[in-house]
């Protein structure tokens, strides 16, 4: 049940919760210290049994319950002021403990820098000063409603408390502003991190993809070119280099600005059928290269000529009524080949498709 009550909805912040959780842990520790002190008393100090029993067992262990009752229900209630209900709560059950010890105790008045403590965990100016506030204030309520305090300790000593909340609070802010600083120094480190990444990342991008067609270029074809003949032979491979016809043509007659149009329309094309296993390139000027890896030679012909239809159908009134239209050469490594005979012979496959009317096929 009890774990049930202290458990946080979805609003309260699991860091809350668990100081809540530490402060119950006080209370409980609290409370069984109190109680097995009452069997010390009554063993040593029957006199001071009645009030002891009064005092300590019944006032205190209310009180700390009680209060800690009281602040769960505002707590649940008030979720927007959570931090500060935190906070109010040390200042309450450190002044519940000042109270009801001796003067006499040597350094009790720790107990009230406990919300100042707590406060620094947020983070926040603000909040350190409410916890400085409300200690004070809570002190202030000791020493004149508690006749032990009001009588009995002298004024040099209650300034003394006074001036150690004061100290600890501008400690604690000190400490705000140095952890406030390492985080922005921090989030800054981090966001120059991200921002040098990100650089990389697109000099990367721009070391290997053709900025005019958006395809991979030269350099990258060469690098996957070399990894998959180097691969394994068992898988089919084949090369094919596409030609854009007659291209010299339309840059003489409309410009390279209409030559470039048609680049990234062709690349486009190309685009739509890139895939695992289908690798088209940018060569270089009008050329483009395509690697097939573990593709039959029904499949390479069948993804080429939808690649060659569909350049065909490309729509460009830019060329006043003219299509566009390529020549591509294709050759599957045989056994024994390497790089440079592979590339030759789809090269020699292209000038026959050249060399045979254009906007074709050869192998």
């Amino acid at each position: 049940m009890l774990a049930k009550f202290l458990s946080a909805p979805e609003h309260i912040s699991s860091w809350n919760q668990k100081i809540r959780m530490s402060y119950w842990l006080i209370g409980l520790i609290t409370v069984l210290a109190v109680t097995g002190a009452f069997f010390v008393v009554a063993a040593n100090e029957p006199y001071r049994l009645e009030a002891f029993i009064h005092k300590q067992v019944i006032v205190r262990n209310l009180l700390i319950v009680g209060t800690l009752l009281a602040a769960e229900l505002v707590y649940l209630m008030v979720s927007k002021a959570q931090d500060y209900i935190i906070i109010a709560l040390g200042s309450c059950l450190g002044a519940i403990t000042l109270a009801l010890s001796s003067p006499e105790v040597h350094g009790v008045q720790i107990v009230m820098i406990l919300p100042i403590l707590v406060a620094i965990l947020h983070f926040n100016y603000g909040k350190v000063a409410f916890a400085c506030g409300i200690s004070m204030f809570c002190y202030m309520l000791v020493i004149v409603f508690v006749p032990l305090y009001r009588n009995e300790v002298a004024y040099y000593q209650k300034a003394v408390g006074f001036s150690f909340i004061l100290i600890v609070t501008l400690a604690a802010l000190g400490i705000v502003n140095r952890g406030l600083r390492m985080m922005k120094e921090e989030k800054e480190a981090l966001t120059n991190e991200k921002k040098h990444r990100l650089e990389q990342l697109a000099l990367q991008e721009v070391s290997r993809v053709d900025a005019l067609t958006g395809l991979e270029n030269h350099k990258t074809f060469q690098i996957r070119y070399r990894e998959a003949m180097t691969g394994d032979r068992k898988h089919s491979f084949h090369l094919a280099i596409m030609d854009i016809d007659n291209f010299k043509a339309v840059n003489d007659n409309f410009g390279h600005s209409i030559g470039d149009l048609v680049l990234r329309k062709v690349g486009r094309v190309l685009k739509e059928y890139a895939g695992e296993n289908v690798l088209p390139f940018r060569y270089g000027g009008e050329e483009f290269t395509i690697i097939f890896r573990n593709m039959d030679n029904k499949q390479v012909t069948d993804c080429l000529e939808r690649m060659r239809k569909g350049a065909e159908r490309l729509h460009l009134p830019e060329l006043e009524g003219r299509g566009v239209t390529v020549s591509i050469g294709c050759h599957k490594r045989e056994p024994g080949e390497d790089r440079d005979r592979l590339f030759r012979l789809a090269d020699e496959a292209l000038y026959l498709a050249k060399r045979s009317g254009k906007n074709r096929i050869a192998w």
